[in-house]
């Protein structure tokens, strides 16, 4: 008997984000999910997920069972007994003899040897608990990597910049489901809505699924994080006259803009023609197209825009290592290096930028990044180089939005913006306000 859909599409999901780079929640959004019942697609869901956000914990169990290193085994027998070790080791209500059978099915599509061997490993995967099995690791890196599952060098780094108290709870949000925000607050019916925790007009899902809802679907309803909503509202769009969103797809961030400032002329410049497309298609079904021009452009060379702007937002292009809890499979791919690669791109964003802010106006920098090197780093390099802008303080922009659910302080680190998940239950953010010198 082949194995189930569910466990099909995981498999297939799991191995289009590891070997072309795909995104496992665009994949489960996909085409490729609609022939699924709900209780099929649920579970899908759930060990696409949690296989990335719980990899490095599964291949030290694997690689115990296996004796031999994780790397050492071909990518699909590997995913089966990734997917397999998950359903032992973390959902009780499936039986272990399904786990195990429903791996060596989907091994099959490599070869006979590769099921037979995918069956013995299962078998020998131990169900204690984690702490037990690493209490004998005498690799500390490998200890820590195993506990939080995430990379070594990433934990190391978070316990540097923040505290090990800090990047121990960033490690435990991101390896959960995070919470479902969404926003206007109007109620959707067969939803279940909590009040927001950052904001007065977010709402988190409680109950029901928001996405096969004709609210959703229409574009009244906009999924997206607190703290991304949070950037949209430090802009204060309400009274300027011209707004531009660089970087804007996929869009939420401009929708909000859009709702927050109904008068304002609103630009939003993608680089990508298919995500402009994207960007204009979810606006033209939110029905908000006609406030805001899309231009496909790139962000970095002179843009095909005339005119100064009242208010700019850079929501730049980054390692995304603060939303690690609803994209996993990022903290595989990102590399120590990466930051400061990046870093360079956000700079030269920033600067072009800058030569279009109006006198007087405000240019908000923000990235869904936990490194230094793509947050207060990159604004000490924009200061250097131009020096009509200057650091008006997160604490005091904050202070004046009146939907805001918490003290200021709380979403502040010195002059910045700077949201930390675990502290809060949202992605992590950074973002400065920076204001261009009077004529």
């Amino acid at each position: 008997m082949p194995a189930s859909p569910a466990r099909q599409l995981a498999c297939e999901i799991l191995l289009l984000v590891e070997e072309h780079g795909g995104y496992a929640s665009d994949l489960l959004h996909s085409q490729r999910t609609r022939a699924l019942a709900p209780a099929d697609r649920r579970l899908a869901t759930e060990l696409v997920m949690g296989v990335l956000r719980w990899r490095a914990a599964l291949d030290y169990v694997i690689g115990r069972a296996a004796r031999r290193p994780i790397a050492q085994i071909p990518l699909l027998p590997r995913t089966a007994l990734r997917l397999g070790a998950y359903q032992l080791r973390m959902l009780d209500r499936v039986p272990a003899s399904a786990a195990v059978h429903e791996s060596v099915e989907l091994a099959k599509a490599e070869g006979p040897k590769a099921a037979g061997f995918v069956n013995a490993v299962l078998r020998h995967v131990s169900r204690a608990p984690l702490a037990g099995l690493l209490a004998n690791e005498t690799e500390l890196a490998r200890r820590r990597e195993a506990e939080f599952s995430h990379p070594a060098w990433m934990l190391e780094r978070w316990s540097r910049f923040y505290s090990p108290e800090a990047a121990a709870a960033m490690a435990e949000y991101d390896n959960a489901p995070p919470p479902v925000a969404c926003w206007p607050p109007q109620p959707v019916a067969g939803v279940e809505f909590a009040p927001g925790q950052l904001l007065r007009t977010a709402r988190r899902v409680k109950a029901g699924e928001l996405t096969q809802t004709p609210a959703f679907r229409s574009g009244r309803m906009w999924i997206q994080d607190e703290a991304s909503q949070l950037i949209a509202h430090l802009v204060q769009p309400v009274a300027c006259g011209r707004i531009l969103d660089v970087c804007a797809a996929p869009g939420s961030k401009t929708a909000l803009l859009a709702a927050l400032a109904p008068e304002a002329q609103i630009f939003a410049l993608e680089r990508h023609v298919r995500r402009a497309q994207l960007l204009a298609r979810r606006l033209r079904r939110a029905g908000a197209s006609d406030r805001v021009q899309i231009v496909a452009a790139d962000a970095t060379a002179p843009w095909p825009l005339t005119g100064r702007f009242d208010r700019i937002l850079v929501d730049a292009p980054c390692t995304g290592t603060g939303t690690l809890a609803r994209n996993p499979e990022i903290r595989w791919r990102v590399q120590p290096q990466d930051p400061e690669r990046l870093a360079q791109l956000q700079l030269s964003i920033l600067r072009r930028a800058a030569g279009g802010l109006a006198p007087g106006g405000r240019l908000i920098y923000s990235v869904c990044s936990m490194e230094p090197e793509e947050g207060p780093d990159v604004i000490t390099a924009l200061l250097a180089v131009c020096p009509q802008l200057r650091v008006l303080p997160a604490i005091e922009v904050l202070a004046t939005i009146a939907d805001l659910r918490v003290p200021a302080a709380a979403l502040t680190e010195g002059p910045w913006l700077r949201v930390l998940p675990g502290r809060f239950a949202t992605d992590g953010f950074f973002a400065a306000v920076l204001t261009a010198a009077s004529s």
